[in-house]
């Protein structure tokens, strides 16, 4: 009947109109998508299993129940903070700062009912849910951050509380910013007269994820101090450590899951995407290699330095690290570049802390601040111009928007006019 037809017909318009705003970057969601994000949200979750692992192998035995506790505690809490908070403050459409509506998935992408037999709205409805999965994946990863660096010395209901405000607030925000169409500083949204029109450019999170979650991880360490015994009359101690076996167990399983993290940052195969997420495969491989044996390098030439495999892992980490910022955005072989400059990032950066008497008991500060310092600053020099537009497909082909000229950012290294 006709009352029932329109009523559909309104509908319909509606969830369209909202599948322009939203997902205005790409042309519909294809099922090839969903499931991209699915597989590449499920890799990076899969990271929690390598940090417990690596966390577990930095303590001593006796602290193995309580940092395991922690890292659970992690994942729920995060879970429903993002749930309640976290994805409306990140991808609400509204506020350039912060998102103001929709919490608890309380978008009309979810609430509504559509027609079951369009294909192209249920699809954009089901991109929705696995970009919530895909998000909160990244959440809870810096999040975890914070719980190897601070591990034996904060209270359960402290680090509960820190986890929380971390996933449903901090991260959120800041992945705003950068992430959303509606960020101040977003690549995703149309130029603007802020960062030079092109926004603040971060492929896969050195700058939103690592730094974050490392800056947090490094006021929780001047927060609570030193564990007893570390720096015992300005002397270094060294500290008892589970089992080196657990630390490489756990680094290669998160090696493993950044391939989820890097080349699933493209969310889509569409555009030409493709080739950034394969790309990515490449490069993460290459800067984490190249991360780790420059750190056991330069400990084989440091006078009194011993060689031993955690500092290993630390290179791969921060290699890894490192190249997430721009890890589908440049020409192979500076992969190997980026790698490199992170392994020296990390030896200096772990040194320093010990000079100013930080305790971090697995380096996450030296690996995810200083390392996502450095992958944040690398796209501005290795970055090409190709790769940026098809990253970011709402910059204007032409280099014209609103009457006035906008270029196309590439790397200080590559030669752009």
């Amino acid at each position: 009947d006709a009352p029932h037809e329109r009523s559909r017909s309104i509908v319909l318009r509606r969830s369209l109109t909202y599948l322009d705003d939203t997902m205005s970057q790409h042309e519909g969601s294809m099922p090839s998508d969903v499931f991209f994000l699915i597989y590449g949200a499920t890799m990076v979750f899969f990271m929690q299993t390598g940090f417990a692992l690596l966390e577990v192998g930095s303590v001593s035995i006796r602290n193995t129940k309580n940092t395991l506790f922690k890292n659970l505690l992690d994942v729920c809490c995060s879970a429903i903070a993002f749930y309640l908070f976290g994805f409306a403050f990140l991808h609400s459409r509204e506020g350039e700062f912060i998102g103001t509506t929709d919490f608890a998935l309380g978008t009309e992408t979810f609430t509504k009912m559509v027609d079951l037999d369009d294909e192209d709205v249920l699809n954009m409805q089901a991109y929705e849910y696995s970009k919530w999965f895909y998000s909160f994946a990244f959440a809870a990863t810096s999040t975890t951050i914070v719980s190897g660096a601070v591990a034996e010395r904060f209270k359960f209901k402290a680090y509960a509380v820190y986890s929380m405000v971390i996933t449903a607030l901090v991260y959120p925000v800041v992945a705003h910013w950068c992430w959303s169409e509606k960020g101040w500083a977003s690549p995703l949204a149309r130029p603007n007269e802020l960062l030079l029109g092109v926004g603040a450019v971060d492929y896969a999170g050195s700058g939103v994820v690592h730094v974050t979650g490392g800056l947090a991880a490094l006021i929780a360490c001047v927060a609570v101090g030193p564990r007893v015994g570390r720096y015992n009359r300005n002397i270094v101690m060294e500290m008892p450590m589970q089992s080196p076996v657990f630390q490489t167990i756990g680094t290669l399983f998160m090696w493993f899951s950044w391939y989820g993290f890097n080349s699933v940052a493209t969310m889509t195969l569409q555009g030409g995407a493709s080739i950034l997420a394969a790309k990515s495969v490449v490069t993460t491989t290459l800067s984490a290699a190249m991360g780790g044996a420059t750190v056991m390098l330069l400990d084989h030439l440091i006078p009194n330095q011993k060689m031993e495999p955690r500092r290993m892992n630390n290179g791969v980490l921060c290699g890894l690290v490192s190249i997430s910022g721009c890890a589908g955005m440049i020409d192979v072989w500076f992969s190997i570049v980026i790698g490199f400059i992170a392994g020296i990032v990390y030896v200096a950066s772990s040194k320093m802390l010990i000079i100013f008497r930080v305790d971090d008991v697995v380096d996450a500060v030296p690996i995810h601040l200083f390392g996502g310092i450095w992958g944040t600053i690398a796209p501005a020099f290795f970055m090409t111009k190709k790769s940026y537009l098809l990253k970011y497909p709402n910059f204007p082909r032409d280099e014209m928007y609103e009457g006035k000229e906008y270029k196309a950012p590439c790397g200080l290294f590559m030669g752009c006019e």
